[in-house]
């Protein structure tokens, strides 16, 4: 073969490669909802598997065990919203009908700081209602949009149920698809990938319940109004590392001090000394058996995942981007193993 021919060889096949990588990537493209739905069923799975794995070998078999847990934690969850709903409703109701009122207690406040948005109490209701309008609306879209809706989010569970149902369902595929000598390297990976996302959610629910009762309690013992809401909003918030305890501080006080200032400090003070055991107490006896993700990690993959989306991807994005650390660390660390060997011979 001739250079000239040779280089048209390689011409030709370089073409071919780029034409079959765009075809990839638009078929991807057009599978992008379903991809994403089935990332979003593995991520569900391995919270799950977290405890069935468990249950496991102690000699519970999957069949009972994957049934039982996934019924249960969705019936579970439809009791909650059922029992509360109502209670969160009636304060949320009862926090609007005396917003006229709170609002003539704080107006003198923030006239003195040079802002007159609270004088006119008509004038701001109104704006406001409009606000929560439309913020009622969005709300009820982002709902309908959670995994795409309805019928998404039941594919997306049934999907994760029989993942758990599979025993190793991820390692068979990683059987299938890596090369061989690099499949133990794989495998390792993964189970190491998958205890620390399913570690830091476990530990992370235990905090936000703590959280949430030590809240409730602490605002029973004020004899504060809007109790449970603001306890669930304080349980909630604890997902975010740092800054969604700050946020609960801060909506904590400002209601809280709507009634009494001294009562909305000394409960912010106990609601940070809360948070202080739950960092440096709880956490930590924790994370002896769980291991956990870095926060700013959880916050990127939380702001990442909520925008691309939504409410459902803000949450899942945080084990999927645990996965994805754990795989450019052991890219990494590899790298440097192999430049080290080729520095000593």
């Amino acid at each position: 073969m001739n250079q000239s021919s040779f280089n048209f060889y390689l011409g030709w096949q370089a073409i071919a490669r780029l034409a079959v990588l765009i075809i990839v990537l638009y078929v991807l493209y057009i599978l992008k909802d379903i991809i994403i739905w089935f990332v979003f069923a593995l991520m569900v799975a391995i919270l799950f598997n977290f405890l069935i794995d468990g249950l496991q070998k102690k000699g519970v078999p999957r069949f009972i065990s994957t049934p039982v847990l996934y019924l249960g934690f969705f019936t579970l969850l439809g009791f909650f919203i059922y029992k509360t709903a109502p209670l969160l409703l009636a304060e949320i109701q009862d926090f609007i009908a005396n917003l006229p009122v709170y609002l003539k207690k704080i107006s003198p406040f923030f006239e003195r700081l040079g802002v007159n948005t609270f004088k006119n109490t008509k004038t701001f209701m109104s704006t406001l209602q409009d606000s929560l309008s439309k913020a009622g609306g969005s709300f009820g879209s982002a709902l309908t949009s959670i995994f795409g809706g309805v019928a998404s989010t039941a594919l997306v569970i049934s999907v994760a149920f029989f993942i758990s149902l599979e025993k190793q369902f991820m390692e068979r595929i990683i059987n299938i698809i890596s090369p061989e000598h690099h499949k133990e390297r794989f495998f390792t990976l993964w189970r190491r990938s998958k205890k620390k996302v399913a570690g830091w959610f476990v530990a992370r629910f235990i905090g936000m319940v703590f959280i949430g009762l030590g809240t409730c309690a602490i605002l029973l013992v004020f004899n504060t109004k809007y109790v449970f809401t603001l306890a669930l909003l304080a349980g909630i918030l604890d997902i975010l590392p740092f800054i969604g305890p700050l946020v609960a501080g801060i909506i904590i006080f400002a209601v809280v001090s709507l009634h009494s200032f001294f009562q909305a400090l000394m409960a912010v003070i106990v609601f940070f000394l809360l948070q202080y055991l739950e960092n440096h107490i709880l956490f930590p006896i924790l994370f002896k058996k769980l291991i956990g993700l870095h926060p700013v990690l959880v916050l990127v993959a939380f702001a990442v995942g909520g925008e691309l989306w939504g409410a459902a991807g803000a949450i899942l994005a945080i084990p999927l981007a645990g996965i994805v650390y754990e795989i450019v660390k052991d890219y990494f660390l590899q790298k440097k193993k192999t430049e080290l060997v080729q520095h000593v011979l």
